[in-house]
């Protein structure tokens, strides 16, 4: 049987890399879990996008500067 279901995952607004790409699952089922991952992994979510870590940096006086 072929069953379609809700799944999640969480891809950079700048660059399109997932978020599960270094892991074994491709996505969850859980929208709430899948932003823990991306805690864990070190992105951002700044006014509803997501950043990886290749697409940010903190400058010399801290301040948050997105990389294009």
């Amino acid at each position: 049987m072929l069953k379609e279901i809700e799944a999640f995952t969480i891809i950079c607004d700048n660059c399109g890399a997932d978020v599960n790409e270094p892991c074994d699952y491709a996505f969850w089922n859980d929208a709430s879990y899948v932003e823990d991952i991306r805690e864990d992994a070190g992105w951002i979510k700044l006014d509803d996008k997501h950043y990886c870590t290749d697409c940010f940096e903190y400058n010399d006086n801290d301040e948050l500067t997105l990389l294009t």
